[in-house]
Formats: C-alpha cells, structure tokens, sequence
C-alpha cells in the first residue's frame, strides 16, 4: 500500500467537498449559463492543484503527453456508443430521427437554408464534435485534471488499477448528486429515481473507461477529448436530432437506458485489457 498516495486521495476529497458546495451555492445567482458550468465542472481540477501542492504532487503527473493514437480513441470512442445506442432507439421505433425542430435550428445556425436534411446533418455533426470541441474543453479539462489527472493514478498506486477505475467512477457519479438533486442537471418526463440508476450505471462505467484511456495513454488529452466528444455529441447531437415517440425520454440521454448497457460492455472490454497495467505505467 502507498502512503503517500493514500493521503493525496483523501487531501483530494477534503478539498473538493467544500469546493463543490460553494460552486452550487454560486451558480444558485444569477449567474450565464456556461459561468455556471465552468464553476462547477473546474472544481475536481482545483481539487486537485491544491491537494498537489499540500502533498507536493508534480504537475508533470498529471500527464501531459500527446498521441494522435490516443487522442483519437478518445474521439472516436463516444461516437461509437453514440451511434449505436441511438441506433437502436430509431430502429425499434423508441425514438425517431431526424427531429424537424434539430433541422430547423441547425439550418439557422450554420446558414444552409437550401441544403439537404443529409446534409445538414452531417454538417452539424462535425460542427458539433469537431469545431466545437475546443471550446467544450475547457470546460472538461477541468474535470479530468481531478479525476484523471490525480485521482485515477493515486487510486492505482493505493489499490490498484481495477478497484480504482471502479472507484474513481463511484465518485464522479456521487460528484453529480447535488445538481441532480437539486434540478440544476436532470431530464424531464422520467421518475428520478430511475434517472438516478441510469445516469449512475453511465458514469460509472464510463469512469472505466476514461480511468483505462489515461491508463494506458499515459495522458490526460485523451480522457479531455472523450469527456467533451460525448458532451457534445449525447447532450447537443443524439439527443436533439431525437423526436418523441411515446416513452423515448426513458431510453435516450444520459438519464435513459439505451446507453447503459453499450457503454458497460465497453468498460468491461476495458478491463479485460488491463492486466498489463502497472503503477509504473501511470506517469
């Protein structure tokens, strides 16, 4: 058991308990939107910067690499599991595509008036996850500088790689509590507490899989590109080009089913790959 990176865990969640709270309490005012947002999504990074400095944590840890490779599998990951738990919602008539509302706001915003649904689609796709990916991460950096950046390699140095991952997951899930709780960040239409088990399965699950791409990438940007890419294309892409069918609000989103059990089978293929994985390999 390391000590050291024993005590950097629990610094970590000393900090980022009060930090979060009074993220919360801010963005309670009247504060823009995206404000909010940043406030409260860079709270496990500042966690993380001054638990580093009380234990006297490189920042070099956090991991700073940089592979195409990787960087790309971060990508291509949430697109993946995008398209086929929403894949299977079209095609079992749970939901329907294209939504005429995501065709008429994406014409506007990309002024193509004249230009075919297909292309339209295509084009906002691309808006979505490839232009506007920048932008998405900054606010995800600040995310993954606590969770993947710290925590993730001090869990494995303290209990290894597979308790971590779970862990780590556990803890981002419970991170989320306060907002969905309180209605800040939930969907409508579904009971909460169904919300609850399907949003948890998610983050957990995909806590695995982010823990295993830091992993084994040695690096932060890959877990960054994946956190935005699945912000951007669930919340902004899937979701939105997704009509009502009836009950749809119980499978899409990331507080329905469709992408629980897609994603779970990912994390699980994930960890089989994990053997190779040592503390060594973490920075």
């Amino acid at each position: 058991m390391n000590n050291l990176a024993k005590r950097r865990v629990i610094f970590f969640v000393i900090f980022l308990i009060p930090l979060t709270a009074l993220s919360h309490f801010l963005s309670s005012a009247n504060l823009n939107q995206n404000l909010q947002s940043l406030l409260i999504m860079w709270t496990p990074g500042i966690a993380a910067i001054i638990a580093g400095l009380f234990t006297h944590r490189s920042l070099k840890k956090i991991g700073w690499s940089f592979s195409i490779k990787w960087i790309s599998a971060g990508w291509a990951i949430p697109i993946i599991y995008g398209f086929i738990a929403y894949g299977a919602v079209w095609a079992t008539g749970l939901g329907g595509v294209p939504n005429p509302t995501f065709l008429e706001r994406a014409r506007l915003t990309l002024g193509m008036s004249s230009e075919s649904d297909l292309l339209i689609i295509i084009s906002a796709f691309l808006y979505i996850t490839v232009v506007n990916l920048i932008p998405a991460m900054v606010m995800s950096m600040g995310e993954e500088i606590g969770w993947r950046g710290f925590l993730v390699p001090e869990l494995t140095d303290w209990i290894g790689f597979k308790k971590a991952s779970w862990l780590s997951g556990i803890i981002w899930g419970l991170w989320h509590l306060p907002g969905i709780l309180s209605g800040a960040y939930s969907a409508t239409g579904t009971p909460l507490a169904y919300q609850l088990f399907c949003f948890i399965l998610m983050v957990i699950s995909t806590g695995v899989i982010l823990a295993w791409l830091r992993m084994k990438s040695k690096s932060i940007w890959p877990a960054a590109i994946f956190h935005a890419t699945h912000n951007g294309a669930i919340q902004m892409f899937f979701d939105r080009i997704t009509f009502d069918t009836g009950h749809t609000a119980y499978f899409i989103g990331e507080f329905g089913l469709a992408l629980v059990p897609v994603i779970m089978v990912i994390a699980w293929l994930a960890l089989q790959r994990s053997a190779e994985l040592r503390v060594s390999a973490i920075h």
